[in-house]
């Protein structure tokens, strides 16, 4: 059996944003992801929207927090599709973004443990 490996400068550098929902109720994370994509599709195209391979790492309900990976090459259209987004399930909302990092553990360090304390 013959293994393939990938050199590391063909493979996709990731960016997590750690973001905060500020919500009049409290929103699931299948709704926030599904409203994720569609704001993604509508301002980027079908293309544009499977090039920034987003993907929602966790998020808490309690906090109304989160992390989402992305491309590093897609960040600035993934943020600003944040920005677009103002309502999810009939309820006003608005994405903050907190913080962007190139790992996860530096991301939950420096940007959602800040906000915990």
């Amino acid at each position: 059996m013959v293994k393939f490996k990938v050199k590391p400068t063909l493979k996709e550098n990731w960016r997590y944003i750690s973001f905060e929902l500020l919500a009049e109720n409290k929103i699931s994370e299948k709704q926030i992801v599904s409203e994720i994509l569609n704001s993604l599709l509508s301002l980027l195209g079908e293309l544009g929207a499977s090039n920034a391979n987003l993907w929602l790492i966790e998020y808490d309900s309690k906090t109304s927090s989160g992390i989402v990976r992305c491309s590093n090459k897609a960040l600035t259209e993934v943020i600003a599709s944040f920005a677009t987004i103002t309502n999810i399930g009939g309820s006003r909302t608005t994405f903050r973004v907190l913080g962007v990092s190139g790992t996860i553990k530096k991301t939950k360090d420096k940007y959602l443990n800040r906000k915990r304390k």
